[in-house]
């Protein structure tokens, strides 16, 4: 089945600022035991076969362990609340890795889906700054890491990242998530980050 989507992503992990896992190409360990990160995406625009998925998102709150390419990832997936049945089960099917694309990638890592949850997702973003808010749950936001000078992000090129191969650095402005449901919570205030536009098709 055809789907393709497009936008905007960000992440704030457990690690200092440059997380091991990008340099290494997830063969190196994180800087503590265990890594904790959401990835949250808004889609500006998307498609699964006739489903529109424009303007939602969703959010995979991952914690693996410390060598993140051993697998083994306990994943905790959050879906816009305004998503109907059709939108839900279309994105449900993309994440899962079944259609290919960078989420077939992703799929073999993943040990333990903690669960699905249909939330409001508040996302905001200006210039080099992000935020998303899940009542409740979780609050994030991160600001790029920039020269003196300048108003322009650094960038780190030539990864693996499923979001793509260059990434502009940031910092935790907020990184609070605490999930009494899933026996998860952490505070990645002050530590690495991440973001950038994204294009996935399958």
């Amino acid at each position: 089945m055809a789907w393709k989507l497009t936008g905007e992503y960000f992440e704030n992990c457990s690690c200092e600022i440059l997380c091991p896992c990008i340099t290494s190409s997830l063969q190196g360990p994180g800087d503590y035991e265990r890594c904790q990160v959401p990835l949250v995406c808004k889609i500006r625009e998307g498609t699964f076969e006739d489903v529109s998925l424009d303007d939602l998102a969703f959010i995979m709150v991952v914690d693996s362990p410390q060598i993140m390419g051993d697998g083994g990832w306990r994943v905790a997936l959050y879906l816009d609340e305004r998503a109907d049945e059709q939108q839900q089960a279309a994105l449900q099917a993309i994440l899962s890795g079944q259609h290919g694309g960078p989420p077939e990638m992703l799929a073999p890592l993943i040990g333990e889906m903690l669960g699905l949850k249909l939330v409001p997702i508040h996302y905001e973003s200006s210039g080099n700054r992000f935020r998303v808010e899940v009542p409740g749950i979780m609050e994030f936001e991160v600001e790029g890491v920039t020269s003196p000078g300048s108003d322009e992000a650094m960038e780190i090129t030539g990864t693996i990242h499923p979001m793509g191969a260059n990434l502009a650095i940031a910092k935790g402005v907020k990184g609070i998530y605490n999930d009494p449901d899933y026996g998860l919570s952490f505070d990645n205030t002050g530590k690495n980050g991440h973001f950038r536009q994204f294009a996935w098709q399958g």
